[in-house]
């Protein structure tokens, strides 16, 4: 059910993009949950994503991109096939697959039964499904932290661990530890020794003996540098990996999660397991200080040197008042003050095994998963005293009590005290690729009942060519583009529900947000036809079924639903709660959540 959207004459400037080009893709602040390497700058504001089989595609980090990128491909070579036969009626391989598209309920999808469940006495969940159509296993590793974790003064935290943790141990990685580990420890005194040297020349400190200091310090840190460098094997843990088969070797940050994956040989499954528990069991954060200039390229990449990534940070911060309103990729004053001290601190805090969730899909016996899980993992208690973090809750059975549940959004209030006390309720920046105008509407987590309603109605607005928004406003000419994303920047705490247009040439922002939220009360005063609800849960259906070819889609949904709905069942329950949805019940979400005084809007003006 991810939305899609349709422009003409020019590119939408909203763009989904995160991280960089060496094996993390990590979210910036844009309208979208999931993240993706830099590359060529993708599609306007709806959420793209991919499998993240391939190390270059982009990464469902949100656990209802993946079913809607599966649903994109399926549906397509459905549509081809309808094509190439002039119209006659689709030929579909399997009951399921025919229940799908004619939206008829079947009694299960095909998977549900074949799912095996277990958690260590440590806490460490692991959820298995066999599939043996090819001897391949994709493994997925999700850590129940994120940005939305991060102390505040220390943000882009959880996003520089994901990449340390591509950086090995004391057996991997290293020609000789007993000799690297004492520089690395010097490494981290010169840190900090700049660090606060660069501090005092800022707060005026001693005449010029500051800079001369700042120099000294700079060049002892660089030769540190090349010293440890000369000890270290680089890419040691995904060479291990690649050797063996493997592919796909990638991993993802967001305000919700961190996640690490991998597809290989299912006869490598072993060799997977036993340095992942290594890299989180004995992590050694080498060559930090490189990586962190490596980020540092990242952020002028993809929010300075961006047409809208700018704006986009700006917006964040004035329209929310909760954890979301940081940029993952972190303020670039807080990020210059990490060191290996704060990274440890911030790994010893959240990184202990009731904190991941490992998903292992493909041609492998559940038996042999639990006996490599407990010979590698089992006798492993975290660090002493971890956080352990709640998982998400089950949805709710009716609207009713949907209804309740979203009755306050408690101590994760999106809303800023500015908005509430009526004083901010707008904003108007110029960015290059103005003019547009960004209608953010506060909303409930999206993994509730509630959020999954929000889903239906966001597809009812902007799901295809046929969507309201779509077919009323774009095709008909009477804006550039549309767009609809529910869960911005995240989806497990209350935030945006974020809608967007662009102007046709002469029209103001002011107009296009006008003719959007025509379209938006029409929907919350007239509601939905039930061949639009039906087309929702032809795609939600045809979505999960594509996932279900995919080793990798299905280990990401799996271990993402777990988390974010207490159970990896959530999958199947979300479709039957979108399959018995009543037009009504969508129209008074959409009426509460898209109402005109629960909206920060943002005006792009042309820059």
């Amino acid at each position: 059910m991810a939305p899609a959207q349709t422009t003409r004459r020019r590119p939408a400037p909203l763009a989904r993009v995160q991280a960089k080009p060496c094996r993390c893709r990590c979210q910036r602040l844009v309208p979208a949950a999931g993240a993706q390497h830099p590359g060529p700058e993708p599609a306007p504001v709806a959420p793209t994503s991919s499998s993240p089989s391939s190390s270059s595609s982009a990464s469902a980090v949100s656990r209802r991109a993946v079913l809607g990128s599966a649903a994109g491909s399926l549906l397509l070579s459905s549509s081809a096939a309808l094509a190439g036969s002039l119209g006659a009626p689709l030929v579909l391989t399997s009951p399921a697959s025919a229940a799908a598209v004619s939206g008829r309920p079947d009694p299960e999808l095909g998977f549900e039964r074949r799912v095996s469940e277990f958690s260590l006495p440590n806490g460490l969940h692991f959820i298995v499904l066999p599939r043996r159509n090819a001897p391949v296993v994709s493994c997925h590793t999700y850590a129940n932290v994120g940005a939305w974790n991060e102390a505040a003064g220390s943000t882009g935290m959880a996003h520089l661990l994901e990449h340390m943790a591509f950086k090995g141990t004391p057996r991997v990685g290293s020609v000789d530890f007993t000799r690297e580990a004492p520089l690395l420890d010097a490494l981290d005194e010169a840190f900090y020794e700049l660090r606060d040297a660069k501090a005092a020349v800022a707060a005026g400190g001693p005449g010029s003996a500051g800079p001369t200091r700042v120099a000294t310090l700079r060049s002892r840190l660089k030769s540190l540098q090349d010293q440890a460098a000369a000890l270290t094997v680089p890419n040691a843990f995904g060479a291990a990996l690649q050797r063996a088969g493997g592919v796909g070797l990638n991993a993802t940050t967001s305000h919700d999660q961190t996640r690490y994956f991998v597809s290989l040989p299912s006869n490598k499954l072993e060799l997977w397991m036993a340095l992942e528990a290594e890299r989180f069991r004995a992590p050694v954060f080498r060559e930090l200080y490189s990586e962190k200039a490596v980020i540092e390229e990242e952020r002028r990449l993809r929010v300075d040197n961006t047409p809208m990534g700018r704006y986009q940070q700006q917006y964040a911060l004035a329209a929310l008042g909760n954890n979301y309103r940081r940029p993952v990729i972190g303020f670039e004053e807080d990020f210059d003050a990490i060191g290996r001290r704060e990274v440890q601190a911030f790994f010893d805090r959240y990184y202990g095994p009731a904190n991941l969730t490992i998903a292992v899909v493909g041609d492998v016996e559940p038996r042999e998963v639990h006996k490599l899980a407990e010979r590698y993992w089992g006798d492993w208690q975290g660090p002493a005293g971890y956080t352990v973090l709640p998982r998400g809750r089950p949805l709710a059975p009716t609207a009713a009590a949907a209804a309740a549940a979203a009755a306050a959004f408690g101590e994760a209030d999106p809303r800023p005290e500015s908005f509430l006390s009526g004083g901010r309720t707008s904003m108007r920046a110029a960015a290059r690729s103005g003019p547009a105008v960004l209608l953010g509407f506060y909303r409930p987590p999206i993994t509730s009942r509630e959020g999954v309603v929000l889903e239906v109605a966001a597809d009812v607005l902007t799901g295809g060519r046929t969507s309201r928004l779509v077919s009323s406003l774009v095709l008909s000419g009477r804006a550039l583009g549309a767009s609809v994303v529910s869960g911005y920047p995240g989806e497990r705490r209350p935030g945006l529900a974020l809608v967007y247009g662009i102007p046709k040439e002469g029209d103001s922002p002011e107009r296009v947000a006008g003719l959007l939220q025509e379209q938006l009360a029409a929907l919350a005063e007239g509601g939905v036809a039930a061949a639009e609800l039906g087309r929702v849960v032809r795609n939600s259906r045809a979505g999960l079924l594509g996932a279900a070819q995919s080793n990798s889609a299905m280990a990401a949904a799996l271990a993402s639903y777990h988390v974010s709905t207490g159970s990896w069942r959530g999958l199947v329950q979300e479709l039957e709660v979108v399959s018995e949805l009543q037009p009504a019940e969508v129209a008074e979400v959409a009426g509460r959540v898209f109402a005109p005084g629960n909206c920060f809007t943002g005006y792009v003006l042309k820059g």
